[in-house]
């Protein structure tokens, strides 16, 4: 017969995956404004490159949406808000079949390019706006129990003291947040061996994922998962971008590190690389808790 669980084990499990969740925000990767206006390109160039294949971020923000609506979300009458938008893929996509979708991001320059972005796409039943979401005041924005969807991607504004509490408040119905559970890479697996001479572990490696699963579920909610697949065979140019990418899936942040991996890259001339990165995606019903502590 199974071990019974007792109250008193399920709240210090709760102890501990609050204490889990609330020091990942204490990020190795610097956060404001200038930095991501920076980084903003990044994003900006791979989604102007997208095309319809399988393997782009439009095609994932579709399959998304695919999903949602599947499990009867993203109706007509819905509003929904994407929170760390980047540059609005998502938001393009779910507006096609709610009311209204709105973005918020800490960058100026992904809030400018997300709306040219919509627009484009004839896409007008939209708002973006700047926002620093841990300093956000939901209530006095008009954000609190604002949307029928809250929903988050890759970003920091899930991270940390009170963020997800706060992504939940701004929900009347569904929260739904997506983060990476697996990168197999095989350039970083060599830069990992050959400029820092230790075994690949990646940045991204499932461990929000769970923390957050685990979380939801002793909190009193019913998380439930989807999982979405992106692998790529793609040709790498030596560039500061790449390699910084390069670097930081590798888990070294430096700058000296960054012009380590940049100088490997040069050498290595044109490079064949293999990835294979896993998507995990989490969505609950605020309104559906029990006890369980």
């Amino acid at each position: 017969m199974a071990d019974t669980v007792h109250s008193g084990d399920m709240s210090s499990e709760l102890t501990h995956f609050r204490g889990l969740w609330e020091t990942r925000g204490n990020s190795p990767v610097n956060h404001s404004p200038e930095i991501w206006d920076e980084r903003a390109q990044e994003w900006i160039d791979d989604l102007e490159a997208d095309g319809d294949d399988s393997h782009s971020t439009i095609a994932r923000a579709s399959a998304t949406a695919e999903y949602l609506r599947w499990r009867g979300l993203l109706k007509a009458a819905d509003t929904v808000v994407d929170v760390g938008c980047g540059p609005g893929a998502f938001v393009a996509e779910f507006a096609k079949s709610v009311y209204h979708a709105t973005g918020i991001d800490y960058s100026a320059r992904f809030i400018d390019f997300a709306a040219g972005y919509a627009t484009e796409r004839g896409v007008s039943n939209t708002t973006f706006a700047r926002h620093d979401f841990f300093a956000l005041d939901i209530a006095a924005a008009g954000y609190e129990r604002a949307f029928d969807l809250v929903f988050t991607s890759i970003t920091p504004a899930s991270s940390g003291k009170g963020c997800l509490e706060k992504l939940m408040r701004m929900s009347r119905a569904h929260c739904n947040n997506v983060s990476f559970v697996h990168a197999g890479d095989s350039l970083a697996e060599r830069v990992t061996r050959d400029v820092f001479g230790h075994d690949f572990r990646p940045r991204w490696d499932g461990a929000g994922f769970y923390t957050m699963t685990n979380l939801l579920w002793l909190e009193g909610f019913y998380p439930e998962t989807y999982y979405y697949d992106d692998v790529r065979d793609e040709t790498v140019q030596p560039s500061l971008r790449s390699a910084s990418e390069c670097a930081q899936l590798c888990r070294h942040y430096d700058e000296e590190d960054v012009k380590k991996v940049l100088n490997y890259m040069e050498k290595l001339g044109t490079i064949e690389r293999h990835t294979e990165f896993r998507y995990g995606s989490i969505l609950w019903n605020v309104n559906r808790q029990d006890k369980r502590k």
